[in-house]
């Protein structure tokens, strides 16, 4: 598999971000909702253009960011990558997230263990993290839901405050 290659799970269709993803790209990461847990400021049709072009070829770079869309209707769902790839220490950040029409409906449930697979198979690391907003409950349980289990950070972060919870590859 190549990791620019579009694929799909029961309901989900995973591709690269595209320039006709704009308006949703930046719907997804101005909206205050959105936002409350992001450690990025919200963004306008610049930054969401430069997000798009940020992971528009993932092979061979530290970083990717697929765009999740409903099978059946098309419709935006969210988005879910990886970043701060570390070969030496054999890690890397994941991160996520839905859109708010879509919350509490299982779409990550069925998206992280793909992007696990991606990223334990076809990255060779033994440490996934993520990082989140203590108060973003929701996502820590996903997380946890997948053994990750909270840690000391795996990298130095200047944003607010931030939880780490790590997942290590059983052989």
């Amino acid at each position: 598999m190549r990791l620019s290659e579009p694929f799909q799970t029961k309901r989900l269709q995973f591709r690269l971000l595209n320039v006709d993803d704009i308006d949703v790209v930046c719907r997804q990461f101005s909206d205050p909702d959105m936002c409350r847990y992001f450690s990025e400021p919200p963004c306008d049709l610049e930054d969401a253009k430069e997000i798009i072009a940020q992971y528009k070829n993932p092979e061979g770079t530290d970083h990717l960011r697929y765009g999740m869309f409903d099978i059946e209707t098309g419709a935006f769902i969210g988005t879910c990558g990886y970043h701060y790839w570390d070969h030496n220490l054999k890690q890397v950040e994941v991160g996520y997230d839905i859109w708010k029409d879509y919350w509490r409906q299982g779409y990550m449930s069925e998206a992280l263990p793909v992007l696990l697979n991606i990223c334990f198979e076809h990255l060779d690391v033994d440490c996934i993290y993520i990082l989140t907003h203590p108060q973003n409950q929701a996502s820590i349980a996903s997380a946890a839901k997948f053994g990750f289990e909270v840690c000391e950070p795996c990298r130095q972060v200047d944003e607010q405050p931030q939880i780490c919870m790590k997942l290590i590859r059983t052989t």
